[in-house]
């Protein structure tokens, strides 16, 4: 009932008071990066601002682990560029990233307010490759369990969601040929540039896979270096090697 009484507190003063957006941008199979967005909200920061200053340096501290980058906009906004090599390093990387610090300290300060519990994301990411050597196909599964943003009663609906305090959003951005699949939750549309943009229900467990090519540039540079051998030897010898 406490909890009831503080979220509906909370709706009604802190309307929007945080977003958070995930940009995943993937160009090719050896590198891309995750661009992080996080805005508090004035109705936050005005509510407390220890907890929303506490929030975005746990935050940088996190991005900082993983050779991340972070530029403070303003005290109230954030970005966060976290670079990856190839798909199981954005897995790792994602993975560590959104699993939240679990030090003494961290709970005693979370433990004291409980609107933080808003941003315990439970979000995990796998993915699954194939290499056909000039292209790779990528299966990316994207689970965020977000029931811990609202509340639930006995017999499995929602009280209480609070989407209405945090807009989450993931965009993913691949070169070309993707298909996306989600369950019933997330609302999503396609941009421009082959890129997707989801809005994540809060309260609600959101499936996501997207399942994309990518080219492999090893594998055209290679065919490239053995085409020029061959021209090479063809002009040469009026005749390619192994062909009488």
């Amino acid at each position: 009932m406490k909890k009831i009484l503080l979220l509906l507190c909370l709706m009604i003063t802190l309307t929007g008071c945080v977003r958070y957006d995930v940009n995943v941008y993937f160009p090719h199979v050896n590198s891309g990066m995750m661009i992080q967005h996080i805005k508090l909200g004035e109705q936050l920061t005005s509510f407390s601002k220890g907890e929303g200053d506490f929030l975005l340096k746990n935050i940088e501290n996190q991005a900082k682990k993983l050779d991340g980058k972070t530029r403070r906009i303003s005290k109230e906004e954030l970005v966060v560029i976290i670079p990856f090599d190839n798909g199981k390093d954005l897995v790792t990387k994602f993975n560590q990233f959104f699993v939240a610090p679990d030090t003494d300290k961290t709970r005693k300060k979370l433990g004291e307010s409980d609107y933080n519990t808003l941003l315990n994301l439970n979000a995990n990411m796998s993915i699954e490759q194939k290499n056909l050597l000039l292209l790779e196909r990528n299966t990316l599964n994207f689970n965020a369990d977000l029931t811990p943003l609202g509340v639930i009663g006995n017999d499995g609906t929602i009280i209480i969601s609070s989407g209405d305090l945090i807009d989450l959003k993931i965009q993913f951005s691949f070169p070309f040929g993707t298909k996306l699949i989600t369950n019933d939750y997330p609302k999503w549309e396609k941009l421009p540039n082959n890129s997707y943009e989801i809005s994540l229900e809060a309260g609600q467990i959101n499936d996501i896979k997207a399942i994309f090519w990518l080219p492999n540039y090893v594998g055209l540079g290679t065919i490239l270096i053995v085409a020029f051998i061959l021209l090479g030897y063809y002009l040469k010898y009026k005749k390619l090697p192994l062909i009488q």
